[in-house]
C-alpha cells in the first residue's frame, strides 16, 4: 500500500510537471515571432490589385447583423450543389441553431456539405449539442475540425483557425469577421457586437479570381494533416433533433419567405473592379505577418488610411509599420473605447500601449458606439477597402489563420467611409501631443470603480501574457 501510494505520487509529480511544461511551451513560444517573408513582399509586387474595368465579381456590403443572418439563410436556402462554411465560432444557441437547420434541411434535399470548425470552439460549444451531433451524422455532411484538442495537440494549442466564409454551389461567397452566433447573426439587441461581411457574386459561372483564390484555400486547409475529417453515416438515433430542426426551418421559411427563391444576386449586388484574397497561411504553427505585409505595401503610396479594429495589441515589428504608414499618410485607427469594448484583454492592453500607439503618429478614435465594433477593415485613399477577420493584434498577426479581401470599389470604400466617419463622430479622437477632442455624437460613460479595480489588476496580470491575447 505504501508502495503504491509512493507510485501515485511520483505518477501525480510527472503528470504536473507536463502540464507545466505544455503551459511554459503555449506561453513562451509565441514570443519567437517569425519575421516579415520577403519572398511573399516579392509576391506583392508581382500583384495586381487594380484594375481600371469592372470584373466578373459583384459585391454587397453587409453591416447589420439581422441582414447578416438573412444573406446567410438565402446562400445556404438556393444551394443546388455544394456549400462550404469555416467558421471560428459555431455556437448552438438560438441563431446558430438556425443555420443548422437550414443546412440540416439542404443535406436533406442532397447538398453536399463541408462544415470546417475550429476545435476548440467545437469543444467548447459543439460538443455537448444533439443537433449539431445529428448534422454532423448525415450522409450528406462532412465535419473538419482545425487542430482539434488531443493529446497530441497540446503543444500547438494557439494556433486557431480564426476565419469565417460560406462558399455556396462554387459561384457566390460570404466572407468577413462574424462568427456563427447570437452575438454576430439575428435581431438580438443585448450582448451583441456590430461587424461586416462582404458578399460576393461571381457572374462568370465560377470562374471568379477570388472565388478561385478562396476555393483553393479551403482545399488547402480541408486536406492537411492538422485538420481532423469526421464522416458519420445517418442514424436514427437522431431523428428527434431532425425533426426538431425541419420545424425550426419550416418557421425560417415563414419569417424569411424568400430564403429558397431568393435570385436577384446580381439586381442587388455592386461592381467591382477587383478583389483578391490575403491570408496568413492555414498552418498550425507560428506564421509569418503576411496579412500585415500586405496592408503595409497597399499603404506605401497613400495619403490616407483609415484602420478599423476591435483592439490594438502590438509588437515592435506592428508599431514599426504603423510609423512608417504614418509617416507619409494621414493614418486614423478607429477602436472600441475600454469603457465601451467587449474584451477585457484587449482594453487592458490598450491602457497599457497607450502611449506607444499615439507615438507611431497615428490619430486614434476611442469608439462609444452603442454595440462594441468587432469589424476589421482597412481603407486606402479613396479606392481600396481591406475587409475580413484580421485584428490589428499579435494573436492575428503571428498565430492564428486569418482572411481578408482587398476590394477595388470606389463605391464600396466611400460606403464604408460613410460608417466610419459616424464613428468617428461618436468617438474621442487622441492626438500624439496628447491633445483629446470629443466628436459630436460622442457620450461619454464612466468606468465604475469595480471596472477600474478590474482592470487595474489586470493591467499587470497580462503584461507577460499580451503575446498570446
Amino acid at each position: 500500500m505504501v508502495k503504491l501510494k509512493k507510485t501515485m505520487k511520483k505518477i501525480g509529480k510527472i503528470f504536473l510537471c507536463f502540464l507545466l511544461v505544455v503551459a511554459l511551451v503555449n506561453i513562451l513560444a509565441p514570443l519567437f515571432c517569425r519575421k516579415p517573408d520577403e519572398k511573399y513582399a516579392e509576391n506583392l509586387r508581382q500583384t495586381e490589385f487594380t484594375s481600371e474595368t469592372a470584373g466578373t465579381e459583384r459585391i454587397h456590403c453587409i453591416d447589420d447583423n439581422e441582414e447578416a443572418l438573412l444573406w446567410r439563410l438565402r446562400m445556404i436556402g438556393t444551394a443546388k450543389e455544394s456549400i462550404v462554411l469555416s467558421t471560428f465560432d459555431l455556437r448552438a444557441d438560438e441563431n446558430g441553431t438556425k443555420l443548422l437547420a437550414a443546412l440540416n434541411h439542404a443535406a436533406a434535399k442532397g447538398v453536399k456539405i463541408q462544415l470546417l470548425i475550429d476545435g476548440i470552439y467545437q469543444q467548447l460549444f459543439l460538443s455537448g449539442s444533439s443537433d449539431f451531433q445529428a448534422l454532423a451524422a448525415h450522409e450528406n455532411v462532412e465535419v473538419g475540425v482545425y487542430n482539434p484538442v488531443t493529446p497530441l495537440n497540446l503543444f500547438k494549442l494557439n494556433y486557431r483557425m480564426h476565419d469565417k466564409y460560406l462558399i455556396i454551389d462554387e459561384k457566390i461567397y460570404l466572407l468577413g469577421g462574424r462568427n456563427s452566433n447570437d452575438i454576430f447573426l439575428g435581431d438580438h439587441t443585448e450582448d451583441i457586437n456590430v461587424d461586416r461581411d462582404i458578399l460576393v457574386y461571381d457572374t462568370s459561372e465560377g470562374k471568379g479570381e477570388s472565388l478561385l483564390q478562396l476555393e483553393d484555400y479551403f482545399h488547402k486547409i480541408w486536406n492537411e494533416g492538422c485538420v481532423s475529417i469526421r464522416t458519420r453515416k445517418q442514424s436514427s438515433k437522431y431523428t428527434d433533433q431532425y425533426q426538431h430542426m425541419e420545424e425550426l426551418y419550416t418557421s425560417l421559411l415563414e419569417k424569411y419567405n424568400d430564403i429558397e427563391t431568393y435570385s436577384t444576386w446580381e439586381k442587388d449586388t455592386e461592381k467591382a473592379n477587383k478583389i483578391t484574397l490575403i491570408h496568413n497561411g492555414t498552418q498550425a504553427g507560428r506564421k509569418t505577418p503576411q496579412v500585415l505585409q500586405a496592408i503595409q505595401y497597399l499603404s506605401e503610396n497613400a495619403d490616407h488610411v483609415i484602420v478599423q479594429t476591435p483592439y490594438v495589441i502590438c509588437n515592435g515589428y506592428m508599431y514599426t509599420v504603423l510609423h512608417k504608414i504614418a509617416d507619409h499618410a494621414k493614418l486614423q485607427i478607429i477602436l472600441n473605447a475600454v469603457e465601451k469594448g467587449s474584451n477585457p484583454w484587449g482594453c487592458t492592453d490598450y491602457l497599457n500601449q497607450k502611449k506607444k500607439i499615439l507615438k507611431t503618429g497615428a490619430d486614434v478614435y476611442e469608439l462609444m458606439n452603442d454595440y462594441p465594433v468587432h469589424t476589421k477593415t482597412v481603407l486606402i485613399d479613396d479606392r481600396l477597402s481591406v475587409v475580413g477577420s484580421y485584428n490589428l493584434d499579435m494573436r492575428s498577426t503571428y498565430l492564428d489563420t486569418e482572411l481578408m479581401l482587398v476590394i477595388d470599389s470606389e463605391k464600396l470604400n466611400q460606403q464604408i467611409r460613410t460608417t466610419e466617419n459616424v464613428y468617428m463622430e461618436k468617438s474621442k479622437e487622441i492626438l500624439e501631443n496628447g491633445q483629446e477632442t470629443e466628436g459630436t455624437k460622442y457620450e461619454k460613460k464612466i468606468l465604475t470603480w469595480q471596472k477600474k479595480l478590474f482592470y487595474g489588476a489586470l493591467r499587470i496580470i497580462i503584461r507577460p501574457l499580451r503575446q498570446l491575447l
